[in-house]
């Protein structure tokens, strides 16, 4: 018997293209999966509760009230004054001339101290930015690392 038509028995080429595509698709999607899972650090941020509790010889003293250890190059304090709000400064821990630990390691641990050192023999303050007797100031504790705000309060100037 003589064949007439042609051979419909084989995978179309739109299909064989879909295919392609989709397994293209998918072989991408597994890379890019990898190069992020590779590349990409899950910094846990800094569980503490930071309170400033004195402001002794113009330096401000802090404690760490609740939760975990941390290291003072890993957070930075913003503050303003209350009765100046548009005033503000934020300083790194990561400088070691105005953050000191009391333990002298740099880790705060839990109930543990540190000073923020002032610039200034007969003040509190950093350049241009001065609390005077009487002003509030407000700071807010960060974790640099993940930009996360680990604590917020407030104290009076002497």
């Amino acid at each position: 018997m003589k064949s007439t038509g042609s051979d419909n028995s084989g995978v179309s080429e739109v299909v064989g293209v879909m295919i392609m595509i989709t397994v293209t698709l998918i072989l991408a999607g597994f890379v890019l999966i990898s190069a992020n899972s590779v590349t990409s650090t899950h910094e846990k941020p800094i569980s503490s509760t930071v309170t400033a509790t004195e402001i002794k010889d113009y330096d401000i003293i802090f404690d760490n009230v609740y939760g975990e250890p941390f290291t003072l190059d890993r957070i930075g304090i913003s503050m303003s004054i209350s009765e100046r709000p548009i005033q503000s400064i934020m300083l790194s821990g990561s400088d070691s001339s105005l953050f000191q630990s009391y333990s002298g390691d740099g880790i705060i641990v839990l109930g543990g101290r540190f000073k923020l050192l002032s610039e200034y023999d007969d003040k509190t303050g950093w350049g241009e930015f001065v609390l005077n007797s009487g002003e509030h100031l407000d700071y807010s504790v960060y974790d640099m690392k993940t930009n996360t705000l680990m604590s917020t309060g407030r104290i009076a100037g002497k």
